[in-house]
C-alpha cells in the first residue's frame, strides 16, 4: 500500500492517518526551574545608549548580535538592534521564544515618532491581533507610544509590549515578548524597565539589515521525540508526553466535549494534570460518516450540544473555516470555552479520509496550574 504524508502548518504533533500521516507537532511545555532558595543576583549593564538591572543568569546580547534570533520570525519590526536579553529557559531551538531589546530607528527629515511607528506595523501585518492596550506612556521621562498586543503563531499565543520613544533625532523601541507559559518573564521585565536609564547624546545610529524571517518552522529535534505506531496511525511526539492507546479509561481529558466515535490515541501533558485528568491534551477520534452526510454537516451537528452548554467564543487563534492539509480538504475551529473561573483554548481539525472522518484535538487550559 503507498503511503502519502499529510502535513499541518502547526508544530504540535506528527500524525499518520491509516495509509496517510498528518504532522503536526506542539511545542514542548519548559520543564520548571527547580526551587530557588534564594533570590537571583541583581547585576548592571551599561553602554553608550542605556543601563538598566537585570537578574543574574540572564544572557546579554550586544547590538547587532544575530543570536538575537526571536520568534514568531514573521513579527520582526525591523530597526537595529541595540542590546537583548533573554533566560536561557526562554531559547528553544536556538530562537528566543520569549525576548527583552531595544530597537533604534533614524527619523527622516520631515516624519516623527508616529509616521516611525506606522511604518513598521504596515510592513508587518499582524494576524489574529487582539491589542490589550493603546495608549500614552512616559519611560524615563521621555513621552512616548506604548502598545500592548496578542497575536498567534502555531498552538500559543504570544504577548508583545512595544514601547516606543523619541530621543536626539531618532526613536528607541523597546520590546518585551513574552510566550504563553514563559518561566519567570514578569519579574526580570520589571526590573529592566523600572529601572531603564537611556543616556543623554546618544551616538549615530548604524543601521545593519534586518534578518529575513526563516522560510519555514523550525524543525522539532529527534532528540526530543519519540514514535508511536498502531494499525491507524503513526507519528512522533515530544518526549515527556503520556501517550494512551485507543480505548484507555485512564486517558481522562477537560473539557469534557465529546464527539462519538472511538479515540485512537491520545496524548496528555503530564505539567496540566489534576485530579487524574489532563487539562491540556491531544487526541484523535475517528468516526464513521453516515450514509448521504458530508464532512460539512458532520462538522456543524458536532458544536450545536458545545454551543447550548459552553457557549463558545473566539478564541486567541481565531483560524475558523477550510483548511488544506497537504492537499486534503479539512474543517478547523478554533475557539474558547470557559468552564468554572479558567478559561480553555481549543483546537480541533476535521479531516475526511473516504467514509472515514478523523478529528484532532489540541486543547489546553488558558493558565498553567
Amino acid at each position: 500500500m503507498n503511503t502519502r504524508s499529510i502535513k499541518y502548518l502547526a508544530i504540535l504533533i506528527t500524525l499518520a492517518i491509516a495509509c496517510n500521516s498528518v504532522t503536526l507537532f506542539p511545542k514542548p511545555t519548559p520543564s520548571p526551574l527547580p526551587t530557588a532558595t534564594t533570590a537571583p543576583k541583581t547585576l548592571h549593564f551599561e553602554n553608550n545608549l542605556v543601563s538598566f538591572d537585570y537578574p543574574e543568569g540572564m544572557r546579554i546580547f550586544t547590538a547587532g548580535d544575530p543570536a538575537f534570533n526571536t520568534y514568531p520570525f514573521d513579527i520582526r519590526l525591523g530597526g537595529d538592534l541595540a542590546i537583548g536579553l533573554a533566560h536561557p529557559y526562554w531559547i528553544k531551538f536556538d530562537s528566543l521564544y520569549s525576548s527583552i531589546g531595544i530597537f533604534r530607528y533614524p527619523i527622516p527629515p520631515g516624519s516623527n515618532l508616529e509616521a516611525t511607528m506606522q511604518a513598521a506595523y504596515e510592513k508587518v501585518p499582524l494576524q489574529n491581533e487582539i491589542v490589550e492596550k493603546s495608549s500614552p506612556v512616559t519611560i524615563d521621562g521621555l513621552s512616548g507610544y506604548e502598545k500592548i498586543y496578542r497575536v498567534a503563531s502555531g498552538p500559543l499565543w504570544y504577548t508583545l509590549r512595544d514601547i516606543w520613544l523619541e530621543k536626539d533625532n531618532g526613536v528607541l523601541r523597546l520590546s518585551l515578548s513574552e510566550e504563553a507559559y514563559a518561566i519567570n518573564f514578569q519579574s526580570p521585565a520589571d526590573m529592566f524597565i523600572n529601572s531603564l536609564d537611556i543616556k543623554d547624546n546618544l551616538p549615530p545610529i548604524e543601521l545593519k539589515p534586518t534578518p529575513e524571517p526563516t522560510p519555514t518552522s523550525t524543525p522539532f529535534p529527534s532528540s526530543m521525540s519519540l514514535p508511536f505506531e498502531n494499525d491507524v496511525v503513526a507519528f512522533d511526539y515530544p518526549k515527556g508526553m503520556d501517550i494512551y492507546t485507543a480505548g484507555d479509561p485512564a486517558f481522562v481529558y477537560y473539557p469534557d466535549i465529546q464527539f462519538g466515535g472511538e479515540v485512537v490515541v491520545g496524548l496528555g501533558d503530564a505539567s496540566f494534570i489534576a485530579f487524574d485528568t489532563y487539562f491540556r491534551s491531544i487526541r484523535i477520534t475517528r468516526l464513521p460518516m453516515p450514509p448521504g452526510s458530508n464532512l460539512e454537516a458532520m462538522f456543524l451537528e458536532a458544536y450545536r450540544p458545545v454551543e447550548t452548554k459552553y457557549f463558545p467564543q473566539n478564541g486567541v487563534l481565531d483560524a475558523n473555516g477550510p483548511v488544506t492539509v497537504a492537499g486534503l480538504a479539512a474543517l478547523q475551529k478554533t475557539y474558547r470555552v470557559y468552564s468554572g473561573e479558567p478559561a480553555y483554548e481549543l483546537r480541533d481539525i476535521w479531516v475526511q479520509k473516504g467514509d472515514v472522518v478523523f478529528v484532532v484535538s489540541i486543547w489546553t487550559e488558558d493558565q498553567p496550574r
